[in-house]
């Protein structure tokens, strides 16, 4: 009689799915950090957009305090009197 020993397709060889976990793990930190990256990118563009809007807003109303601020040293350079009722 022989003594043989299988090495069938059946046994589960420890070292080949170490192996193939390890290689899924590597193949897949690149999506991840693709995602994460994007993820990244889109939020900081919300708040920049953001940001943008509301310095735009603090522009227009600036610009809307110069042009009454001109307005009053246009009346004062003139002789004009200054209502004081329309003071803020």
């Amino acid at each position: 009689m022989t003594n043989s020993t299988s090495s069938g397709a059946t046994a589960l060889n420890i070292g080949d799915v170490l192996a193939t976990i390890i290689m899924l793990g590597f193949m897949a930190i690149p999506i991840i950090l693709v995602v994460f990256f994007y993820k990244t990118y889109k939020k900081n563009m919300t708040r920049a957009e953001e940001r943008f809007s509301d310095e735009k807003q603090e522009i227009l109303n600036l610009q809307k305090q110069i042009d009454e601020l001109n307005e009053r040293v246009g009346k004062i350079e003139h002789g004009d009197t200054i209502d004081t009722n329309q003071r803020r």
